[in-house]
């Protein structure tokens, strides 16, 4: 987040909130601040997914590791390599991984694999692009499943990652559902109907807000059990990151945040077999076309970043 988008953003505050707003700028710079220094030093903490063994990675975004616990009733808690998405991207279908994307599935809801480039996977298969109900304000689980399940079965890939957008907010599981986003302004714009934000400020009661998160959760693992019962091998799963609940006076999540709330994430392994209990139907992926990444990387910044998409994430704080 530059200086100018920062002032904008507290201008913003001052005006709904007065001198109320005071104490949540002050903790806004400093957390800044924080990232900053912490984005400097990037030391190597937390593991990478390729560096573990599974044949199917379900990445529940914004997963805590207390409340997957609460609801799985099991599996261990581990460090994540980043504490936004977008980061946890880069830092995981890096480079150095070029063989094993290459043998990859990675279906996905989030937004941010705009920043990919879908000729070094065997299959990326962007539902974001597709699947985004504008009701909603997110991309639902069900067709992340159906499509999950579809790209294990067909037995042309080595490993199949998947990443939901829940428990992310909006907490469209629980019963009075909290948030949303934009497609066209995805992350924490000001565009975007920011929970944590309203947390922060006081302005969103807190105990229902933790509340809405828990159940966000129990929602998501629900739809998660019938990928178990329908793929074969070895299932792990995690998180990108996930949210402070008023650590360090941190609500929410942003990159290269080193607060141990939002990077502790699950880890969880099953051994499954396909019983057959669910049939897909026939999935159509929703990836680009060589015209699509042709075009993109005409007008990109050197990575097949569309230059609109970069210029979105640097105004949320994602890029420099």
């Amino acid at each position: 987040m530059t200086l100018a988008d920062f002032v904008e953003k507290s201008r913003h505050r001052f005006a709904a909130h007065g001198t109320d707003a005071l104490g949540p700028v002050a903790k806004d710079l400093a957390t800044s601040a924080l990232t900053r220094i912490y984005r400097r030093l990037d030391p190597d903490l937390g593991y990478r997914i390729y560096d573990r063994d599974w044949d199917v990675l379900l990445v529940l975004d914004a997963a805590r590791a207390d409340m997957y616990f609460e609801v799985a009733g099991r599996g261990r808690a581990d460090l994540s390599c980043a504490s936004a998405s977008n980061e946890w991207i880069g830092k995981n279908l890096a480079p150095e991984y070029h063989e094993e994307m290459a043998r990859t599935a990675y279906v996905t809801a989030n937004p941010f694999s705009a920043d990919l480039d879908p000729t070094e996977f065997g299959l990326l298969d962007e539902l974001w692009r597709t699947e985004w109900d504008e009701n909603q304000g997110t991309v639902s689980p069900e067709p992340v499943s159906d499509h999950a399940i579809a790209a294990a079965r067909s037995g042309e890939y080595e490993r199949v990652l998947v990443h939901y957008m829940q428990p992310h907010f909006p907490f469209i599981g629980s019963e009075t559902p909290l948030g949303r986003m934009h497609k066209e302004d995805f992350g924490y714009g000001v565009n975007t109907e920011n929970v944590w934000s309203r947390a922060a400020t006081g302005d969103l009661d807190r105990r229902e807000l933790i509340e809405a998160y828990r159940q966000n959760h129990r929602y998501i693992y629900e739809h998660v059990g019938r990928v178990l019962e329908n793929v074969e091998g070895i299932v792990a799963i995690s998180a990108d990151h996930a949210n402070a609940l008023g650590e360090w006076g941190v609500w929410g999540h942003r990159p290269y945040l080193p607060v141990p709330a939002v990077r502790t994430v699950p880890w969880d392994v099953y051994t499954c077999a396909d019983e057959g209990t669910y049939d897909p139907g026939s999935v159509e992926p929703a990836g680009r076309n060589s015209e699509d990444v042709r075009d993109s990387n005409d007008g990109a910044d050197g990575n097949g970043v569309d230059e609109a998409v970069t210029e979105r994430l640097r105004r949320l704080g994602y890029h420099e």
